[in-house]
């Protein structure tokens, strides 16, 4: 009876010294976990703090009607090296649909494909993109500031400019993201609402902000007074001048399109929380004031400006009677004496056609908090 007392005495303290054993055990295995996970989470802390190598990209959409200013803030950037700079891409979109028309039906969003590629140095990511390239070898447009495409840093370039050996692009789009993305800080794109299907900056900048979240890209809009742009029109003959009886329509018609998409800036851009992405400049801030809104636009698009650029801008803007006399004999020169060329339709001898425009553009020009002209004294009343 003793031993068997004796034997459940000790195998009691035993099963109790096992189980102290195995708390202690237990309590000194979790304390190191805890305490190697603690560790691991500071590590990770410490590592997710490391700033990323990679900095975002940056981008600028231009964005205006013809003759608004679109073409000299375009080739200042074309001037700056840092710039991946594409001038009016849709022009070649927009001979798909003339020209290749069940092509063009069949490619969905070609215009936004197009434009993201180019923000994003990324021409492989689409076909739209990549058939882009194969038109690119010879300006598409007359007032090219520059083919991006046809410079060095694509082609092989001798000082003799006739030896010129460029890739065929539209076969290796991977060389030029390659190029894209190595030699160019930024991205520029200039786009005119005329060629988009509707005209619209809502069917195309809104997309490319959010199709493109990895991207930090800016829209730069331009509006000029519509009195000197369809002044400017004249001077190219696009448009007839008064009296023709189609100055009524395409003063309406300009007037339109710039206050649908001035409304579409507002409304779409502000619910889509993207308002701080959206900048515009009117002409004559261009005009009145050509070096102080050039720094401005580069820091709205968060770039910066070298002084070769502001030295462009000053020559461009500042020229040479000598010079200026030879630029205005081109259509489509940036070299300008900025100081009044935005006032240049005030004269009285544009009274009546101005008086004509002010009647369809009311809206605008209210919004815009444009004055209207003041009849001339010899003028009769019509």
């Amino acid at each position: 009876m003793q031993t068997r007392n004796f034997i459940k005495y000790w195998s009691a303290l035993l099963s109790a010294l096992l189980v102290f054993l195995g708390y202690v055990f237990y309590t000194f295995n979790v304390k190191t976990y805890r305490g190697n996970q603690s560790s691991l989470k500071k590590e990770q802390s410490t590592y997710i703090q490391i700033p990323s190598l990679r900095v975002q990209r940056k981008g600028l959409i231009i964005f205006g009607q013809d003759r608004s200013g679109t073409t000299f803030i375009s080739a200042m950037f074309a001037n700056d090296p840092q710039i991946f700079m594409v001038y009016e891409p849709l022009w070649i979109t927009q001979r798909w649909f003339f020209y290749e028309n069940q092509y063009y039906h069949r490619c969905i969003s070609c215009e936004l494909q197009v434009v993201s590629s180019i923000m994003a140095c990324n021409f492989s990511r689409s076909p739209a993109s990549t058939k882009f390239l194969s038109y690119v070898s010879t300006p598409w447009t007359g007032a090219l500031p520059v083919n991006i495409f046809d410079t060095p840093n694509f082609c092989n370039k001798t000082r003799d400019v006739r030896n010129i050996n460029c890739p065929k692009l539209g076969k290796n789009p991977g060389f030029v993201d390659r190029v894209c993305n190595t030699k160019y800080k930024h991205s520029v794109v200039k786009v005119a609402p005329a060629r988009l299907p509707r005209e619209k900056l809502a069917d195309l900048v809104p997309r490319v902000l959010l199709e493109n979240p990895d991207l930090d890209v800016r829209v730069l809009h331009l509006v000029r007074d519509p009195r000197g742009n369809i002044n400017s029109r004249i001077n190219l003959d696009w448009v007839k001048d008064y009296p023709s009886p189609k100055l009524p329509s395409t003063a309406a018609d300009l007037c339109g399109s710039i206050l649908i998409n001035l409304y579409h800036a507002d409304k779409t851009l502000t619910d889509l929380g993207l308002k701080h992405r959206y900048k515009l400049v009117l002409y004559k801030q261009i005009a009145d004031d050509p070096l102080g809104t050039a720094k401005d636009i580069y820091d709205f698009a968060g770039f910066k400006m070298p002084l070769e650029t502001e030295q462009w801008v000053l020559e461009t803007t500042k020229p040479s009677a000598e010079t200026l006399k030879k630029e205005l004999e081109k259509p489509y020169s940036t070299v300008r004496n900025a100081s009044g060329n935005a006032d240049k339709w005030r004269e009285d001898a544009f009274y009546f056609r101005n008086r004509i425009i002010e009647r369809h553009c009311k809206t605008l020009l209210d919004s815009l908090g444009m004055e209207r002209v003041s009849k001339p004294k010899l003028a009769n009343h019509k």
